[in-house]
């Protein structure tokens, strides 16, 4: 039985693992990540430690939590060299704003014949548009988009430096010249912008690298670790059995045993039979009664030497096994609730940047409104100041909005069963899903119905939602007038929600393990491949269906079957 606990044990120690990962690259603060890359290094020693027990899995073990141990480690020092750099990216370009504003003070007290000269207002124009870019370049991802923007940056710095160097302007003027000179510089290829972004790029391709190394041995020892368990569990059930062949043979001889002691009820007194021999039969006979009802704690005496006391000792190990038993059962069940919110971090993770996108963009926003209204309150223009303050409060109750819906969908579920909206569940995972909707080429079809309502849990039936609503969505990538449709139905007792997509549609060889966990044909570190295993497992639980009908170059109809709550229904009913 010590090999039952064991392979427990192996189970939380692979669920940990598999959630710090997730944590280490996703983590906010240094604190946290450090806290998960403890618990993966305590749970790969622990892990290496319970291996040793067993010779045909020590070395394979052994040399496959080194190499994840390796990867992650690397994984954990490449993350805060990123943070670090993000820090000083971040720390350079609030430094630069001060140094625009006074070079821009300076332009402004030139002469009216100066600015004429040097054309001021085209000047500062462009200016104010190279600082832009340099706040773009914060969320370049790629080498690509990183040359992009700074050739854009270069081409505006030579417009305005340009404007400058016209004409030459009477009087001296070196240290605004020496500030224009080091802002051009800064944007340039040359600067420390470029060279920062470039390092922080380079390792963020080296992250994704050993990303997928680590996901692929963290699977590998997943899928070990459940063939491990499959056969300590086979080895319980082969117990088990052979217990419950003791038992009954027990019982026979118990019967027996009790036979003959009847008969030699002529010898001895009728009161010690009955409050010795056939007392202690009825109450082991009670307390196999119970157990066998499911009532594990039931308390066995063993008392005497015969063999009644043998029979309550096999009784006793039975009894054992089963609490045993129930208690991995329970341990079966709280891994795959934590697999479901794992889960819903990876989607989180997969959505993190269209999301900071969808963030930057309006804070970015403020801080240029924010910078308006200083200098429209510096010239007492209150209009203007309050024009600009009313859009900065629009932007940020968006930016709030974005927030709650991370806020709702990342909390965990308490697992109860409540009648549900179906249209609200849809329209809130269209909500988070909004940044790559807007960012793609692909247009969503669905008309919001009020009178749908479901027997499902609110925020576990949401993450269903995204999970299918995102493979749609990676289904019609790079499709030509993509399109998904969402559609509500319903018969007597039934809703249906349906997601077609037209993209390039399922093989029939693939059909048959849709659901099944790690099953995945999307490109290397698009996904674990436990979406859809974890989105089919959450729908049986709401006692529903998931199905799927698909052809090749025809798309994908993935539909949701869950019991319909008629009107007047209440959840206290």
């Amino acid at each position: 039985m010590a090999s039952l606990e064991e392979a427990a044990r192996l189970n939380d120690l692979a669920r940990v693992i598999i959630s710090a990962s997730f944590i280490i690259l996703s983590a906010e603060s240094g604190q946290e990540r450090d806290q998960a890359m403890n618990e993966v290094e305590h749970s790969l020693t622990t892990m290496s430690d319970l291996m040793v027990n067993f010779a045909d899995y020590n070395n394979y073990f052994k040399n496959l939590i080194s190499q994840i141990n390796y990867n992650l480690s690397l994984l954990y020092a490449n993350e805060v060299k990123i943070q670090g750099l993000n820090t000083e990216f971040r720390s350079l370009l609030g430094g630069l704003l001060p140094l625009l504003t006074e070079t821009d003070q300076w332009l402004l007290m030139l002469s009216a014949e100066q600015k004429s000269r040097i054309e001021l207002n085209n000047l500062r124009i462009s200016l104010h548009y190279q600082f832009g870019l340099a706040e773009k370049l914060y969320n370049d991802l790629s080498y690509n988009e990183l040359d992009n923007t700074i050739l854009r940056l270069e081409k505006v710095g030579l417009d305005w430096w340009g404007y400058w160097q016209r004409k030459p302007l009477a009087g001296d003027y070196g240290e605004l010249d020496k500030r224009l000179l080091l802002i051009n510089n800064m944007m340039s290829r040359k600067g420390k912008l470029f060279a920062l972004k470039n390092q922080q790029i380079d390792l963020s391709y080296q992250q994704k690298f050993l990303w997928e190394n680590s996901r692929q041995q963290i699977h590998q020892l997943a899928v070990q670790v459940e063939s491990y368990a499959q056969r300590v569990n086979q080895q319980v059930d082969s117990e088990i059995d052979a217990t419950e062949k003791r038992l009954t043979k027990n019982m026979a001889l118990a019967f027996l045993i009790s036979f003959f002691s009847l008969c030699a009820a002529i010898f001895f007194s009728w009161s010690y039979v009955k409050n010795n021999i056939l007392q202690r039969i009825r109450d082991l006979q009670a307390s196999m009664r119970l157990i066998s009802s499911g009532k594990l704690n039931t308390k066995i005496n063993i008392k005497g030497h015969d063999e009644i006391t043998e029979m309550a000792k096999d009784v006793l190990l039975f009894q054992e096994n089963s609490q045993k038993l129930e208690k991995t059962n329970k341990q079966l069940i709280s891994l795959q609730n934590e697999l479901v919110q794992s889960g819903k971090l990876a989607a989180l993770g997969e959505l993190s940047v269209g999301i900071t996108h969808e963030i930057n963009q309006p804070l970015t926003a403020v801080n240029s409104h924010l910078h308006s209204a200083s200098i429209w309150l510096e010239r007492k223009q209150l209009d203007k100041v309050k024009n600009n303050l009313c859009k900065i409060e629009k932007l940020i109750a968006k930016t709030s909005v974005i927030t709650q819906h991370l806020k709702s969908f990342a909390r965990k579920s308490d697992g109860k069963l409540e009648k549900v909206s179906a249209n609200s569940v849809i329209k809130e995972a269209l909500e988070l899903l909004s940044s790559r909707i807007d960012h793609g080429k692909c247009s969503i079809t669905y008309v919001d119905n009020n009178h749908y309502f479901v027997w499902a849990n609110a925020i576990r039936l949401e993450q269903v939602m995204v999970n299918i609503i995102a493979n749609a969505l990676d289904a019609v990538a790079g499709v030509s007038e993509a399109n998904i449709h969402i559609s509500l139905t319903e018969n007597d007792d039934t809703i249906f929600i349906k997601v077609k997509d037209n993209g390039e549609g399922i093989s029939s060889d693939d059909l048959a393990y849709i659901f099944d966990p790690f099953f995945s044909k999307k490109m290397v570190g698009k996904g674990l491949g436990l979406g859809l295993s974890i989105t089919f497992n959450i729908i049986k639980d709401f006692n529903g269906n998931l199905s799927v009908h698909s052809e090749l170059g025809k798309g994908a109809i993935f539909t949701i079957a869950l019991k319909k709550i008629k009107e007047g229904f209440s959840n206290h009913e």
